[in-house]
């Protein structure tokens, strides 16, 4: 299983960061988190048999409502500053894109934990020091069939489950034009 590199950006937030909210400190329970991120990934198939160019417009809808949904979620558009803070300084996201040569269904039928890591925008074995590096990466990998795997990888230090559900919650009705949007509690 092949997976290339079509694009790769950065998607800054909709909206600035607010100049008293630029720096977001960490709990000391966040601040003893040894994992840098806490990578997931989600399966999208391809149900209703769109069309390659369809899925790049479905690609390109995830890319501009992330974008909103950052200016809601400012630290996950910022830096991590040290062990100790997040600089929210609207750096913005990692956002890639790559094509996978086979189909969801079959990697799906026998996945391989090892391959998996192909769908990941960063390496989550990485250790030393974080400072400087994205809260937030993430990479969509579209398959032959037309399904998605979104990988993620946002800093563990500053989405916790619950955060993480309400941020992926909030993007997807971002993404498909929700009139109710959970914003961030």
């Amino acid at each position: 299983m092949e997976v290339q590199l079509i694009s790769q950006v950065i998607v800054k937030p909709s909206s600035p960061t607010p100049s008293h909210l630029k720096i977001f400190k960490l709990s000391l329970l966040d601040q003893l988190i040894p994992a840098p991120y806490a990578p997931i990934v989600l399966f999208y198939p391809n149900y209703n048999g769109a069309s390659y160019p369809q899925i790049l417009k479905r690609v390109e809808k995830l890319e501009q409502s992330l974008s909103k949904t950052l200016a809601g979620f400012y630290p996950l558009a910022g830096t991590i500053q040290d062990d100790l803070s997040i600089e929210c300084n609207d750096k913005g996201a990692y956002f890639a894109t790559t094509k996978v040569d086979c189909h969801l269904f079959q990697f799906l039928s026998k996945p391989d934990l090892h391959l998996i890591c192909k769908f990941l925008p960063c390496d989550v074995c990485s250790v030393g020091p974080m400072a400087g590096t994205r809260v937030t990466n993430i990479q969509v990998n579209v398959f032959e069939c037309g399904g998605i795997a979104i990988g993620l990888c946002i800093s563990h230090r500053i989405l916790d489950g619950a955060a993480l559900k309400s941020f992926l919650k909030s993007w997807a009705a971002t993404a498909t034009g929700a009139e109710e949007n959970a914003g961030p509690n």
